[in-house]
């Protein structure tokens, strides 16, 4: 694959996480009055999915990218970051990765 092609998908891949932000965004401010669980949902599987891709096309390997959020929620618990603290959201994500 050549330069220009791959950086043009980088590029798209930027904006479609930009948009797709932009509208988690515009949908957590409605979502007390509107309690869209599908549309939140969506926007966050969609991001989480186009930073994958990114990384693929900056280099990173999927395997490589679950590596580091493993690393990085270990720290997190191990430091007592707040999420961990107070809901025990890091170790919880820790063990769902593990079990995977």
């Amino acid at each position: 694959m050549n330069i220009s092609t791959n950086l043009k998908a980088i590029d798209t891949i930027k904006g479609e996480i930009l948009s797709e932000i932009a509208n988690l965004y515009k949908s957590l401010a409605d979502y007390d009055e509107v309690a869209d669980f599908e549309s939140v949902t969506n926007e966050i599987a969609t991001v989480i999915a186009m930073e994958y891709i990114l990384a693929r096309r900056l280099g990173v390997d999927f395997a490589g990218v679950d590596k580091k959020i493993s690393e990085l929620l270990s720290i997190g618990v191990e430091n007592g970051h707040l999420l961990e603290i107070e809901f025990s959201d890091m170790s919880e994500l820790r063990k769902y990765l593990k079990s995977r």
